[in-house]
């Protein structure tokens, strides 16, 4: 935890040494980590065995794995979570209400108001390079998981 003061003197001096200007360096980062959520989004929207909530706005992509229900979406979750750990693909979980998914979740019964999902933080510029690669940890993650079920 920063000091009082802390975050202020933290951002002055990120501001410093990356300024904030179109088209400069903090901005093309941002840019990167974006192009590269939208590579991920793209690939888990086509996935048929992931449901995205909506297209990521900067570097975060939200997605679960598709399941008969929310609770055990929300267990395969965790489990995905797990599994990817082990492959030194570090994602992060999160409890969203249902509500955020609407539509997204097509069949999957609504069994509690809450599901626990998978987030992605592509915050470095060089994520948009690692793509293919993250996507490749994530699959194997996942096959490992959903495979094991059926």
């Amino acid at each position: 935890m920063l000091p009082a003061g802390g975050a202020a003197a933290a951002l002055w001096a990120t501001q410093r040494l990356l300024p904030l200007k179109k088209g400069g360096e903090f901005a093309r980062g941002l840019e990167r980590g974006r192009k590269a959520a939208l590579a991920l989004f793209e690939k888990l929207r086509a996935d048929a065995r992931f449901a995205t909530v909506f297209a990521p706005e900067l570097d975060i992509v939200v997605f679960a794995p598709k399941s008969a229900s929310v609770s055990e979406a929300s267990v395969l979750s965790r489990r995905i979570f797990e599994a990817a750990a082990r492959r030194d693909l570090h994602l992060a979980v999160a409890d969203l209400p249902i509500q955020f998914w609407k539509e997204n979740l097509g069949a999957i019964r609504r069994d509690r108001e809450t599901i626990t999902c998978l987030r992605s933080v592509l915050m470095k510029p060089e994520h948009f390079d690692w793509v293919d690669r993250i996507w490749d940890l994530l699959s194997s993650s996942a096959d490992e998981i959903l495979c094991a079920r059926d």
